[in-house]
């Protein structure tokens, strides 16, 4: 983009020159010279795309160039470039770099007072004027890099503060996220005190009570299931509880987006599976997201356990107002069939309910299954 500017600045002096060659009834009767000044300032000004500071010498050399072929001073375009030459070279360079634009500037305006007063003689009339050109295109073009130093340094205060707003919103989003972790790990923290160590001694008390009774008995069994029930919900609170105290992974949270990365981790697993998405399932309510996710997730969990490592279809469709989740699996192997005492289908459809959905489980003819769930998505 920096770049442009020279070469759109170069255009548009062309355009003046060839204008002010056109309209001047002297330059148009003997244009040779200021065809070469206009050549000098177009080249100087292409030039100072890439370096600055030779572009500004390239383009004062007009003004010698001027006086020279016999004219009495710089053309009108030489006089704007003056200006905008090292001011450029102050804006796109540091100081230490680009004073060498407005000395070149000088030393040209220099040389071509010179010539002019050389080709006038050396009247006091001649010398008066030549001084004072020579003041004013100095004080033009030192100027012009002045103004081209305060707007670099415009610019750098401006890219400081942008960075520095950067970097407060940064740490602002990091306390308030640090903020979240500490409540979340709070939270953990009281609810292991409340609810999993009276878990914890409630299942030892029925241990306790079930060594009391014969073995064998159906209340000895009933008190065994009861424990082993209770065991297992202490090892869920505490996974869950764990979940709390890690910082949350914003890209982790179950979404339909994330599908692909579901179907990757089972067909890692050994499970064929080919997955099927029609519409837009990105921009879902979260919740309703989550829990369609979490239904697939279960499906196929429950073809891995259930049925094997079986063909498995997964179809996602979104409709006007609805998402419907499909998962098929084709028949299992010979004595791989589950024992029905999970809470997978319990638990889908209780997902589904939450959003008046509908929601079917069911074997299929030759012995496969399908899981079906469709979620109504109110604007």
């Amino acid at each position: 983009m920096s770049k442009l500017i020279p070469l759109a600045a170069a255009a548009v002096l062309g355009l003046i020159g060839v204008a002010e060659i056109a309209l001047d009834g002297a330059f148009s009767r003997a244009p040779a010279a200021p065809v070469a000044v206009l050549a000098a300032v177009v080249a100087g000004a292409v030039i100072a795309a890439w370096l600055p500071v030779a572009g500004t010498a390239v383009v004062a050399t007009g003004f010698p160039i001027a006086t020279v072929g016999g004219l009495t001073g710089p053309t009108g375009v030489v006089v704007l470039a003056f200006f905008l030459a090292p001011g450029w070279a102050g804006y796109r360079q540091p100081p230490r770099r680009s004073w060498a634009a407005p000395l070149a500037a000088q030393v040209m305006a220099s040389l071509g007072t010179w010539i002019a007063g050389r080709a006038a003689g050396s009247t006091v009339a001649g010398l008066g004027a030549m001084a004072w050109e020579n003041l004013f295109f100095g004080l033009l073009a030192w100027g012009a890099w002045g103004v081209g130093i305060v707007a670099r340094r415009l610019r750098e205060r401006a890219d400081l503060l942008a960075r520095l707003a950067a970097a407060q919103d940064a740490e602002r989003t990091a306390r308030e996220r640090a903020v979240v972790v500490e409540e979340r790990q709070r939270i953990a923290r009281d609810m292991h005190d409340a609810v999993a160590h009276s878990l914890s001694v409630m299942v030892l008390q029925l241990g306790a009570v079930r060594s009391t009774l014969p073995s064998g008995t159906p209340q000895a069994d009933m008190l065994l299931g009861v424990e082993r029930l209770g065991r297992e919900s202490v090892r869920e609170l505490r996974a869950l509880l764990g979940m709390l105290r890690a910082e949350p992974d914003p890209t982790a949270q179950p979404s339909l987006a994330r599908l692909a990365e579901l179907v990757a981790e089972v067909r890692a697993a050994g499970l064929p599976v080919q997955m099927h998405i029609h519409g837009d399932v990105v921009s879902l309510p979260r919740a309703l997201d989550a829990s369609a996710y979490r239904v697939v997730q279960e499906a196929l969990t429950n073809v891995l356990r259930h049925a094997g490592t079986v063909p498995t279809t997964v179809a996602v469709r979104r409709d006007a107002g609805r998402v419907t989740v499909v998962v098929e699996n084709e028949p299992g192997a010979p004595g791989r069939v589950g024992t029905g005492g999970g809470h997978g289908l319990v638990g889908m459809r209780e997902r589904v309910a939450m959003f008046d959905g509908e929601f079917a489980a069911s074997a299929r003819a030759d012995g496969g299954f399908l899981v079906r769930a469709g979620f109504p998505v109110t604007a």
